[in-house]
């Protein structure tokens, strides 16, 4: 037992979630024996931490981060991959690779907002930079556990309510919107968090454990610990895509997103020539984080 920030007790104790447990092995269990390479976009923070985590011992598996020269995505990928031992792959992006992924992804984007704008350019820029391979992200936790600031101080029933929703906008617009700009660009994207089974699994927890506790995601966090992921990395707080890695910074800067103020949480680039910062995994040095 661990009493989770806000006062609410969690399980973190081996075996304490069986439905949960079986329910995400049976979504992960195609890609821990697939013999392509993965590649997993990794922020350092615990959506992408338990993805690392659970793959470490596929056969090739690589974390990736993207960001902008001195971004907080780049440094905390950086420490968080150092921390699991895991091979590490940082890319610096410029304002021309931006640009040059808004105009060919741009018949995908009309109509779409600017905030949803920012983090679909973000996932098309990991689609380009990243080696070959499948890529895996995180997407769904904060739909499923009430991640984003808006489900913040809610009682459980309407916790409930907001992440159907925000569940639902997801499955039926976001996500198939990320797949076919991966699919323009000629990559794989894969999400084991939006797999039926866990889906279905998380519903079946109890509104007051779900969205029981006052800080973002509680009892998920509670969950991957009790999977073995480092607490470090299950209690980082919460830094948006687009924030973290410094693209809606970016696109402000090219003139392509209005200016917007950064919230707690939203939805889980800059140099004249861009440039991969070495790999944790093969202990080379790399560029000082913020």
């Amino acid at each position: 037992m661990e009493e989770a920030p806000g006062h609410c007790i969690l399980l973190t104790s081996p075996g304490a979630w069986p439905g949960l447990d079986e329910a995400f092995d049976q979504a992960l269990a195609d890609l821990r024996r697939a013999p392509a390479p993965l590649r997993i976009l990794f922020s350092g923070g615990v959506d992408s931490g338990l993805l690392a985590w659970e793959l470490r011992r596929a056969p090739d598996v690589r974390l990736l981060t993207l960001g902008v020269q001195g971004s907080h995505d780049l440094a905390a990928g950086r420490s968080a991959a150092s921390l699991l031992g895991l091979s590490w792959l940082g890319l610096e992006v410029d304002a021309r690779e931006v640009m040059d992924v808004d105009r060919r992804v741009m018949p995908d984007l009309q109509g779409v907002s600017d905030l949803e704008r920012s983090v679909q350019l973000a996932l098309a820029l990991a689609a380009t930079k990243s080696p070959p391979g499948t890529l895996v992200c995180g997407q769904g936790i904060d739909e499923l556990f009430g991640g984003y600031a808006h489900s913040r101080g809610l009682s459980p029933g309407a916790a409930r309510a907001r992440s159907d929703a925000d569940l639902t906008k997801l499955i039926e617009r976001d996500w198939p919107l990320t797949r076919r700009i991966a699919e323009r660009l000629g990559r794989e994207i894969r999400a084991p968090f939006l797999d039926a089974r866990f889906l279905s699994a998380v519903k079946r927890l109890p509104d007051e454990v779900r969205f029981s506790s006052q800080v973002g995601k509680g009892c998920f966090r509670a969950w991957a610990i009790s999977r073995g992921l480092p607490p470090l990395i299950a209690r980082r707080p919460k830094k948006a895509l687009q924030y973290g890695s410094g693209i809606d910074r970016l696109l402000r800067q090219v003139g392509r997103s209005p200016r917007l103020v950064e919230p707690d949480s939203g939805p889980g680039l800059a140099r004249d020539r861009p440039s991969e910062r070495r790999d944790v995994g093969d202990h080379e040095p790399t560029a000082p984080g913020p």
